[in-house]
């Protein structure tokens, strides 16, 4: 009996409702409640709806090259840098953010990063089919219409806690989702808008709005993680460490911290020592890596991106393992797959074969450059 009531005890997860509040209190919420948790701590829920827009910045994103600032300044808008992965993403007043937040020795959290978005995803996901749309299971935590990336989550480890959130309209609105999503024209768009507006005329719940999406969202994450939600307030500690989260956030040199050790790296290039900036796309999102090599050789490097790494300082760990590889190195995906694995690195839906393809110097094959065949002389000039 005994046994059975601690496992009983396991499946009661504390809910915070923060309700309405500044983007930068909802963005440190979750972020408090991570700091402030212990090993042996029940998860917790953390509901937050910001009264204001704001775009949440990625964790190894470089902001001031991956987000329009002046677009942000011009509409004041505040970028705020959270720490869990993937790209960022404008949330206004219209939104509920939900996050999970559970000591990483939890069955719930165990496992690949994959196993992460599948689970906390899928709460988000039938909350929207129960508005009327059909929606799957996208790519890396995505969450896909029509095959087209409308929403998603992000997850990250802060210490020893695993952080997944993401976030879902209070009002659902076509054109909304629609400017949100990941389309690749016009005519896309155009098309993915009817289909939504078809879907939700002919849906027969009642039109979406805070309660009832609430409801509908807190229903699924009982049925779908198993967990009986009890209402609860703050702890002391977690104020604490929600309000130090704060300060943080709201630091300059936190929002820009993405990039900062390479900002300069031109300064640098010279005498043999070239800079290079390179971009990838991949199933994971977008990766940046900015280089210093001599003769091909990397001898300083920062990898920055929409992309998600766990633990959350893997990355700083592994680019000075990076150091010192050759770029054209036949192995160079083995020796970075055996510094990951060492390191215990993961990076969600970017592997260290595209890593290597991407830092590989484009050989230009024996010839005369196709631009002097077009243009003559004029290419060279």
């Amino acid at each position: 009996m005994a046994e059975q009531a601690i496992d009983d005890a396991a499946a009661v997860v504390r809910l915070i409702d923060a309700g309405r509040v500044s983007p930068l209190q909802a963005q440190a919420m979750y972020h408090g409640v991570a700091d402030a948790m212990a090993p042996g701590d029940a998860p917790v829920v953390v509901l937050a709806d910001p009264d204001s827009s704001f775009v949440s910045a990625g964790a190894y994103q470089d902001v001031a090259r991956e987000i329009d600032l002046q677009s942000c300044v011009n509409t004041n808008t505040p970028v705020i840098r959270r720490a869990t992965g993937g790209p960022a993403v404008m949330l206004t007043a219209n939104d509920t953010m939900i996050h999970f937040v559970l000591p990483r020795g939890r069955t719930e959290a165990a496992g690949s990063a994959g196993g992460l978005y599948a689970r906390f995803a899928e709460p988000l996901i039938r909350t929207w089919r129960a508005f009327g749309l059909p929606v799957e299971h996208g790519a890396w935590g995505g969450i896909s219409l029509d095959r087209y990336r409308i929403g998603g989550v992000q997850a990250g480890v802060i210490g020893a806690v695993a952080v997944v959130g993401g976030s879902i309209l209070q009002n659902v609105d076509a054109d909304t989702i629609v400017q949100r999503a990941s389309l690749p024209s016009d005519e896309v768009r155009d098309q993915l808008r009817q289909t939504i507006r078809e879907r939700l005329s002919r849906a027969t719940n009642r039109p979406p709005d805070r309660d009832s999406v609430r409801e509908s969202l807190l229903g699924h994450v009982s049925g779908t993680l198993g967990w009986t939600l009890r209402p609860a307030a703050l702890r002391d500690d977690e104020v604490a460490a929600i309000d130090q989260r704060a300060a943080q956030m709201a630091d300059t040199s936190h929002v820009y911290s993405g990039g900062r050790r390479m900002a300069l790296a031109e300064l640098r290039a010279g005498r043999g020592l070239a800079l290079v900036d390179l971009v990838h796309r991949g199933s994971g999102g977008m990766v940046r890596l900015r280089l210093l090599e001599r003769a091909g050789v990397i001898e300083d490097i920062e990898i920055t991106g929409e992309l998600t790494s766990m633990p959350h300082d893997g990355l700083g760990k592994l680019e000075p393992r990076l150091v010192g590889l050759r770029r054209d190195a036949p192995d160079l995906a083995t020796r970075i797959q055996v510094e990951m694995g060492l390191l215990g690195v993961e990076l969600p839906g970017v592997t260290a074969t595209e890593l290597a393809s991407a830092l590989r110097p484009i050989v230009r094959p024996p010839g005369p450059d196709p631009l002097d065949l077009l243009f003559g002389n004029a290419a060279e000039q």
